[in-house]
């Protein structure tokens, strides 16, 4: 089993920490540098969290490890960031989704804003072919953190997930 290593993930961390900080940046009056610092800042909190918990060659695992979530209560990685910046914990719950699901995963970063919304992917890569695919066993297509929201039931995955994931 391979850990992976800072620069494996460094196109998911920079789609996730890109997509918080439009977030912020369409909500708020935040200045360029100020959104500059938070997105270094978070990246690099990400890439440090996630260090011992990515592993391309079997992306589901770890997932719910790696998921970022804002719900009732603030992410702290998103919080820390967004400390370095001056902004308080009320200040970011105002210019944030109340509910929003980040899963940040080897080759895919997805997102929900919501608990109903539609899963939408920020970004997706093609996994090595070196490096085949795994054969899912019906545990682990359950036991990452996505799945487990999707077969909730609150809503049928959009039809493009069911290809992704029973291909």
């Amino acid at each position: 089993m391979t850990h992976g290593t800072g620069a494996e993930m460094i196109p998911e961390v920079l789609a996730a920490a890109s997509f918080v900080c439009r977030l912020l940046r369409s909500r708020g009056r935040l200045s360029d540098a100020q959104l500059q610092v938070f997105r270094d800042c978070l990246a690099q909190a990400l890439s440090e969290h996630y260090q011992h918990h990515w592993f391309p060659d079997r992306p589901q695992k770890g997932s719910g490890y790696r998921c970022i979530r804002i719900n009732h209560e603030m992410d702290p990685l998103i919080g820390r960031a967004a400390g370095r910046i001056g902004l308080t914990s009320g200040q970011l719950f105002s210019l944030l989704p109340r509910e929003l699901t980040l899963w940040v995963d080897p080759y895919e970063v997805s997102y929900r804003i919501g608990e109903d919304g539609s899963i939408c992917v920020l970004y997706e890569a093609e996994p090595p072919v070196s490096s085949p695919a795994p054969s899912l066993s019906p545990y682990d297509q359950t036991a990452n953190c996505k799945n487990r929201f999707m077969m909730g039931g609150r809503r049928s995955p959009p039809k493009n997930y069911l290809m992704m994931v029973s291909s």
